[in-house]
C-alpha cells in the first residue's frame, strides 16, 4: 500500500526564491474580499504594497499610473469579467509582464482553464483562499513573470547584437576590400619590376608598403575596438608587432632586383636593401 505525501520546501529553500518587495494591484467589486486579500498580502513574509481597484475600468486607470509586479483578478466585476481584463493588462506598456492570478467564487473548471489559456500564471477560488495557498501562487506567478522577462530582454539584446555584427561586419569588408584591391593591382605591378628605372621600382615597392601600413592599421584598430572609440596599442607593442613575418615580405622583392637574370642595366645597380618596417610612424 502506497501513500502520497505532499512535497513542500524547505525554509531555506522557500527563502532563496520569496522576492524582497512585490507591488500588488488588487481588482475585485467587493470591498470585504478586497480587504481580504489585502489582509492575506500582508502577511506574505515580504514587503508588500498593494492598490485596490473595484472595476476593469478602475484598472485600466491605476494600471496608467502605477507600475505592478502581480495583479489579483477577481472573475465576476461589474463592467465585464477577470478574462476581460487581460487584454487591457497586456496592451499596457509598463504592465505587460505583470504576474496575473484569477480570483474566482466559482468553482467551474472550464474558467480557471479558460485563465490559464489567456496567460493566468494560476487561479483560486475563493472557498480555498489561505494565506500560504495565495502566498504560494503569488511567489510562484512572481518568479515566471520575472524568469519570462528575463528571457524576453535576453532575445531581444542577443537580436540587437545580430544586427550590430551583422552591419559591422559588412562595414569592415567595405573598409578593407578597396585596400586588398589596391595592393593587388600593386603586386601585379611589381611584376615588371626588372624593367623599371631604381627610382620606379623603389616607389612600386614603397606604394606597396603604404597600402599594407594602412591594411595594418586598420586591423589594428579593429583588434583594439572599445565600443564607441578606437583605440592604438601603445609603442611598445608596435615594437613586438613588429617582429611578425609581414616586415620581412618586401625583402622577396629585393631579391627579385638583385636576380642573376639579365635585368636592364639601371635595375642591376639596385642595392638590395631592407624597406622601412610597416609599423612605423604613419606619415603624414
Amino acid at each position: 500500500m502506497s501513500s502520497m505525501n505532499r512535497i513542500t520546501a524547505t525554509l531555506d529553500q522557500q527563502a532563496l526564491h520569496t522576492p524582497d518587495f512585490a507591488s500588488i494591484l488588487i481588482v475585485d467589486d467587493q470591498r470585504f474580499d478586497r480587504m481580504r486579500l489585502q489582509r492575506m498580502c500582508a502577511n506574505f513574509g515580504f514587503t508588500t504594497h498593494t492598490v485596490e481597484a473595484d472595476s476593469l475600468d478602475a484598472m485600466r486607470n491605476v494600471l496608467k499610473k502605477d507600475k505592478f509586479d502581480l495583479i489579483l483578478l477577481d472573475y465576476y466585476l461589474p463592467d465585464g469579467t477577470g478574462l476581460d481584463g487581460v487584454d487591457s493588462i497586456r496592451a499596457d506598456a509598463t504592465n505587460s509582464a505583470a504576474a496575473t492570478i484569477m480570483i474566482t467564487g466559482s468553482d467551474d473548471a472550464e474558467v480557471g482553464i479558460n485563465a490559464l489559456k489567456l496567460g493566468f500564471s494560476d487561479y483560486l477560488t475563493k472557498d480555498e483562499l489561505s494565506v500560504d495557498a495565495l502566498r504560494r501562487a503569488a511567489i510562484t506567478a512572481l518568479q515566471k513573470s520575472r524568469l519570462t522577462t528575463g528571457l524576453q530582454t535576453q532575445g531581444r539584446k542577443r537580436k540587437e547584437m545580430q544586427t550590430i555584427l551583422q552591419r559591422f561586419s559588412k562595414e569592415c569588408a567595405q573598409e578593407i576590400k578597396p585596400t586588398v584591391s589596391r595592393m593587388m593591382r600593386q603586386m601585379r605591378e611589381l611584376r615588371e619590376i626588372q624593367s623599371l628605372t631604381q627610382e620606379q621600382a623603389i616607389d612600386r615597392i614603397d606604394r606597396v608598403e603604404t597600402s599594407c601600413r594602412r591594411l595594418w592599421d586598420f586591423l589594428n584598430e579593429l583588434e583594439h575596438y572599445r565600443g564607441d572609440d578606437l583605440t592604438r596599442k601603445s609603442e611598445s607593442d608596435r615594437s613586438v608587432a613588429s617582429m611578425l613575418d609581414l616586415t620581412q615580405a618586401p625583402t622577396q622583392v629585393d631579391a627579385v632586383l638583385n636576380t642573376s637574370a639579365a635585368p636592364p642595366a639601371a635595375a642591376r645597380s639596385i642595392t638590395p636593401r631592407k624597406p622601412p618596417s610597416i609599423f612605423g610612424k604613419r606619415k603624414g
